[in-house]
């Protein structure tokens, strides 16, 4: 296992160093006295909705962020206060310690997890002096689930450990759309039958509709190849979980970028929303939500008029 994990690590790390190399072949090189134009605001937040974006705050830069999902629409929504008696939150705080590196940690409240990621910029779209037609990101976390085991099984620390790696492609086609596809793979060390992979694989696609200077609709989808699942204890059988889907709308407010969206996905950590989401959009199992997040600028840039975001 170890093994497996080690060189999943660094089989990212490895493409993250030889990606960039190899992808400035799509470079095109214009008049090297032109000034290279590089693409801003490709997406307004860090994040789509549960979904990495490929934006990373400016260096020097603090950001807290705060996840809220209210409770299920079909689970008595109104009995339950619209849903805040069942409301699950994850609560984060990353740091750029340069341009291209953020690095930070997080706590969910569903699962009880924590976990600590990075995200660096390999590519970024440009224009002018050089012409690069994406920007590229890569993203890995590592999870700490501390749920309480309901069985009386001898377990592992590391059996409670999973790991996500992603790779953010992504393009602003225009002022007004952006749209992005990220490859991942999610690792548990522990799944519940010997049936069940330990590795899901999935395809993301999330976009940005630009409505005006501050409003913007987004949207995600993750499709897992094939679906993970769970084992039914009312049936005593497998059943696959849902690939996540959701729908947001984006509001900027100065220092602050608010995310309203809906989701079958209630959970937030990243081994949970990709490979374990059991809600059904056709069956109600919807929850409303929110993302707000807050920059502190920590330590100045070199030139005041560089961008951060």
């Amino acid at each position: 296992m170890k093994a497996k994990l080690f060189l999943l690590s660094f089989s990212l790390f490895s493409f993250s160093l030889f990606a960039q190399d190899d992808l400035l072949d799509l470079v095109e090189e214009t008049d090297p006295k032109e000034e290279t134009i590089y693409t801003t605001a490709t997406f307004k937040g860090t994040k789509i909705i549960n979904m990495q974006s490929c934006e990373i705050p400016g260096a020097g830069v603090m950001q807290f962020i705060i996840m809220h999902r209210f409770g299920a629409l079909n689970d008595d929504f109104m009995y339950n206060f619209f849903g805040l008696e069942q409301a699950s939150t994850r609560f984060s705080f990353d740091y750029s310690i340069n341009d291209w590196l953020n690095v930070g940690i997080g706590r969910s409240s569903m699962s009880k997890t924590y976990d600590g990621f990075f995200k660096a910029k390999l590519l970024r779209q440009s224009s002018g002096g050089k012409n690069m037609p994406i920007s590229m990101v890569a993203y890995a976390s590592m999870n700490y689930n501390t749920t309480r085991y309901i069985d009386n099984l001898p377990h592992y620390t590391t059996d409670r450990l999973s790991y996500s790696y992603q790779l953010v492609v992504a393009r602003k086609f225009n002022e007004w759309f952006s749209f992005e596809v990220t490859p991942t793979l999610i690792h548990y060390n522990l799944v519940e039958t010997t049936t069940q992979n330990n590795d899901v694989f999935a395809l993301g696609f999330g976009g940005r509709i630009k409505l005006s200077q501050r409003i913007a609709i987004t949207g995600e989808y993750m499709l897992q190849m094939p679906n993970h699942t769970y084992l039914d204890p009312a049936t005593n059988t497998e059943v696959n979980f849902n690939n996540s889907a959701s729908l947001g709308v984006d509001i900027e407010t100065g220092g602050h970028v608010f995310q309203l969206h809906i989701t079958n996905s209630r959970g937030m950590a990243d081994p949970e929303w990709v490979g374990r989401t059991p809600g059904n959009w056709f069956d109600g199992d919807v929850y409303l939500g929110f993302n707000i997040s807050r920059v502190f600028t920590i330590k100045k840039p070199k030139r005041a008029e560089e961008p951060q975001w």
